[in-house]
């Protein structure tokens, strides 16, 4: 029996301090047969000039206008045969044995997607061991629907980044194109599809991904009101598509999410900032912040926003009195 071919996905983006070293991590992939897709998506700087070298290598390159990342991801899927899909940043870095592995893996237990753990990295992959992404969210032994985990993203406040994943073709059919609309939450979006029609979604317990950190990532991709309504409007999306289901719990992912969004927004855009907040109140699904007994008693009786800022404004004279106390 033909070992099925496996396409990796890279779209790029003046990235080019970084993407020979994405596109050399894909080459040496001990699976075979795999194809590699890299879409430059309208650089400016001298990407498309390491093109040639790619191509020598085997690499089939693509330039397109610029229009995003997700626009690109979706040009390589125009391109891709594979029955199996990798998506892979351009600053991001594979295992050699990542595609083996996992594959096998999902093979043997009959799984659409799966995911590894990942490590986080600046400068070199190597150095980076010791900071693996924590996992002990759940038992990752066991086999889950994709709806089940997007629960466990809401309750359990985790998350699972791009580079981590194979996907069987056939899912990616279901779930459909990217959005090409330009959010910073433009994968979140997507494998929200993409787990909404998973069946068999697995995990091989081993890190065979890195994912290189950027400085002051988080803020810099909310660094606009454009960036933040674009990420909202996707929140929307995702709780639209969640609504569609009996278990009202599923939203507990959106609503974390938009906590998410408040969080990193409430100091430099409070207006959009409570917008936020009052987006999660008209969320009727729980928390993982229900954890967090006396602040979540606020948010309940006050609303988040006001109901943080109450919490905030008295845990000092909380503090104040457990001091005399002891």
């Amino acid at each position: 029996m033909d070992k099925p071919l496996v396409s990796i996905i890279i779209p790029t983006y003046n990235s080019e301090t970084y993407v020979q070293e994405a596109v050399s991590s894909a080459i040496n992939q001990i699976y075979r047969p795999i194809e590699i897709i890299v879409v430059d998506d309208g650089s400016t700087d001298g990407t498309s000039g390491l093109f040639p070298h790619f191509e020598e290598q085997g690499v089939k390159c693509f330039r397109i206008e610029n229009g995003g990342a997700s626009y690109a991801r979706n040009k390589g899927l125009e391109q891709a045969k594979g029955e199996y899909i990798q998506f892979l940043d351009a600053d991001d870095v594979l295992v050699p044995s990542k595609i083996e592995k996992q594959l096998m893996f999902m093979q043997k237990q009959h799984a659409d997607l799966s995911y590894t753990p990942w490590v986080d990295f600046i400068e070199r992959p190597e150095e980076s061991q010791n900071k693996q992404f924590r996992f002990e969210y759940l038992d990752h032994s066991k086999t889950r629907t994709g709806k089940e985990l997007m629960l466990s993203y809401g309750m359990d406040n985790w998350f699972i980044i791009t580079v981590a994943w194979l996907v069987k073709k056939e899912l990616i059919e279901k779930a459909g194109y990217w959005n090409p609309a330009k959010c910073p939450n433009d994968d979140g979006e997507y494998f929200s599809r993409v787990l909404f029609w998973a069946q068999n979604v697995v995990c091989y317990n081993k890190v065979l991904a890195f994912y290189r950190k950027l400085p002051n990532d988080s803020l810099s991709k909310l660094n606009s009101e454009a960036k933040i309504t674009a990420s909202y409007k996707s929140f929307k999306q995702i709780e639209a598509l969640l609504q569609t289901c009996d278990d009202k719990n599923l939203l507990s992912y959106p609503k974390r999410l938009i906590y998410m969004q408040y969080k990193l927004t409430r100091k430099r855009y409070p207006k959009l900032a409570k917008r936020a907040a009052s987006y999660f109140d008209t969320i009727k699904a729980p928390s993982f912040l229900s954890d967090k007994k006396y602040y979540w008693w606020f948010i309940n009786s006050f609303g988040l926003y006001y109901g943080t800022k109450i919490y905030t404004f008295l845990q000092p004279v909380w503090r104040l009195i457990l001091r005399n106390k002891k």
